[in-house]
């Protein structure tokens, strides 16, 4: 499967980038990871809305989010324009109970994540685990023709995280915290260096960090990352692309 980074900012995108949004390709679909703000200016370079099998959203904040609605109006005019068939199915947390209200609509299947269950998408078996971050956010692992990648979300250091990741081929891991950075508060986030320590313990083959401070100084980051974990550590460049 194929990996395009469309956004890897924290909180908010650096000038002319986007937050969080990533897109898996299999060879019978497309999966959206996360839909921040930018990501919809991106994405069309990519792909057609009709071609996604479906969305998944980590987590219910706004860097995740916030392009959603102007996604669903690219789906309504898919459908409209009789390109699209049928809604956008929509995986999302169910809380906070007010934004997962926001994001139903008539054009969009939203399915709440159930931790205990296994999907099946574009092809690819998906699970997800909870991880610890200031609302409720789900980590995920897409396997595909025996390659696995794993998501972590937003979320501090957590055992949880290390399962889910073990032997994964590429495992993009956020990295919010940075030395210097008043990006954030950094609740509910990591490092670089916490981000290598669960890369090293999974044993993953490639570690890509994401969820980056706009002040931050990311090859700092990525020395950090490395005294951790010891294999190769990317900083991902604008609409990188991944193939595992």
């Amino acid at each position: 499967m194929n990996v395009k980074i469309l956004g890897y900012w924290g909180g908010y995108p650096a000038a002319g980038g986007a937050t969080a949004g990533y897109l898996v390709t299999t060879d019978e679909g497309q999966i959206l990871l996360d839909c921040g703000s930018g990501v919809m200016s991106k994405l069309p370079s990519e792909t057609g809305v009709e071609a996604l099998s479906g969305v998944i959203l980590s987590h219910l904040h706004h860097d995740h989010i916030a392009d959603l609605g102007v996604l669903q109006y690219a789906v309504a005019g898919a459908i409209r324009n009789g390109r699209m068939s049928h809604k956008l199915k929509l995986y999302a947390p169910d809380n906070p109970v007010e934004l997962l209200s926001g994001l139903r609509g008539e054009h969009t299947e939203v399915i709440t994540i159930d931790p205990s269950t296994t999907i099946r998408l574009a092809g690819a078996e998906v699970e997800f685990v909870h991880v610890q971050h200031t609302i409720t956010c789900y980590a995920v692992k897409i396997t595909y023709k025996g390659k696995v990648l794993v998501y972590s979300g937003d979320t501090s250091y957590c055992d949880s995280l290390i399962e889910l990741a073990r032997d994964a081929d590429i495992f993009l891991c956020e990295a919010t915290i940075c030395e210097g950075s008043v990006h954030t508060t950094g609740q509910g986030h990591m490092d670089a260096l916490q981000a290598g320590m669960i890369a090293g313990q999974a044993n993953v083959k490639q570690l890509v960090l994401v969820h980056l401070p706009g002040d931050g100084n990311l090859e700092l980051m990525r020395h950090e990352a490395s005294r951790s974990y010891g294999g190769l550590v990317d900083i991902p460049e604008p609409l990188r692309m991944y193939t595992v």
